[in-house]
């Protein structure tokens, strides 16, 4: 009896466990596709689910320096704001909109690819709710523990092409 009881209760304990990290796992800002190439035209796709009780009315991106945004897809309900550095060069985004618990909407974006420097383009965002609460993906993907990791793009060299 005593055995069962354990068990039962180290059952409950990973439920329990699964249910809490289940927000932090598959709640996360996406971007697709996670790879791509160095001087490349691209279309991003931002995935941005919530997983809270309350609705998700803004969020803030920040783009991975180099990487040069040019076109928008446009959702009905959401509205978009640039953030321009010094050059009028697009280098963010507002999205001001609604979405609700448990839903999650994805955002297109058309960019080229910076031709050289790092590999790996890391896209910083903020995720903001009715109730108030702020949803920071600021963390590094390689940090120990990353509860909310900002979301990354490998480039990879452009292929050579074939010599005649």
């Amino acid at each position: 009896m005593h055995l069962r009881s354990s068990r039962l209760r180290f059952a409950a304990f990973g439920a329990t466990l699964a249910l809490l990290g289940a927000p932090v796992v598959f709640g996360q800002i996406k971007i697709y596709p996670t790879e791509s190439t160095f001087g490349a035209r691209e279309k991003y796709t931002m995935r941005v689910p919530n997983e809270r009780q309350s609705a998700t009315i803004r969020i803030e991106g920040v783009f991975p320096e180099g990487l040069d945004v040019y076109d928008f897809e446009f959702k009905p309900g959401w509205k978009i704001e640039f953030k321009k550095d010094d050059k009028s060069k697009i280098v963010g985004a507002f999205w001001i909109g609604r979405i609700e618990p448990y839903e999650f909407v994805e955002f297109g974006m058309l960019a080229i690819n910076p031709k050289e420097g790092t590999p790996n383009m890391l896209w910083k965002f903020y995720q903001f709710y009715e109730d108030g609460f702020k949803e920071e993906f600021t963390a590094p993907p390689d940090a120990k523990m990353p509860l909310r990791p900002m979301p990354e793009v490998t480039l990879t060299p452009e292929p050579s092409s074939p010599k005649s």
